[in-house]
């Protein structure tokens, strides 16, 4: 069985991988950095026999993100995958495209995508999105996106690029940027790590939605 996670919904994604490797009990488990494999490391791994006589699962991160539009290696790694006896998961760290969907024939699929709404939201954050967003997503899930926009806007504000991002996003962000001085956002990005520090040890009487809603009436409003 083949089983493809992706998407840019990477906690979650993540989660979920590492569920099923959790779940593996009984199979030997092989783990591969697909940055670094070729289509002869792959197939070695996915072809040699178990130490302990039993079923293999092979997990492999990152394996076509890095492939770009090449066609023809796509297709020749994922033949290489569908031709296995070994059940693999493939966990991509945003979305792939269809050529690698194809490939992979009667693979499971499953596409963890961040909802449109959770960008407006970070980029104008009030309480009337967050209630709306909190309906079918996680707070934690939330409150970690809304830490790495913040992150983002202090590496603008400072004149540094946040790795990987596109031009329309960073001019995206480069006008949210203006609306705050460098001192608010380390404040507001204090706070944020003292709230997550606060529900890791169960210092807080309050529920990270609970802190959450009162960051944003504090520094939105």
């Amino acid at each position: 069985m083949i089983t493809l996670l992706h998407g840019d919904q990477i906690e979650l994604s993540r989660a979920e991988f590492n569920r099923l490797k959790a779940a593996a009990s009984g199979k030997e488990i092989r783990s591969l950095d697909g940055r670094t494999i070729d289509a002869a490391s792959l197939t070695q791994a996915l072809e040699s026999s178990s130490l302990f006589g039993g079923n293999t699962i092979v997990f492999i991160e990152n394996l076509f993100g890095k492939l770009g539009r090449k066609v023809k290696l796509i297709e020749q790694l994922a033949g290489i995958i569908r031709g296995s006896t070994s059940d693999v998961v493939l966990w991509e760290e945003k979305e792939v495209g269809v050529t690698v969907m194809k490939s992979l024939g009667k693979a499971d699929i499953r596409l963890f995508k961040t909802p449109a709404i959770i960008f407006q939201f970070l980029d104008q954050p009030t309480l009337a999105l967050y209630e709306k967003l909190v309906e079918n997503e996680a707070p934690e899930l939330i409150f970690t996106m809304l830490s790495r926009r913040i992150r983002q806007l202090m590496q603008i504000t400072d004149g540094v690029m946040p790795e990987g991002m596109q031009g329309w996003q960073a001019a995206r962000l480069t006008r949210q940027a203006k609306l705050f001085t460098m001192d608010k956002l380390k404040r507001m990005y204090t706070l944020l790590l003292t709230m997550e520090f606060s529900i890791k040890n169960g210092s807080s009487p309050f529920s990270m939605r609970q802190l959450t809603e009162k960051f944003i009436y504090d520094n939105y409003s």
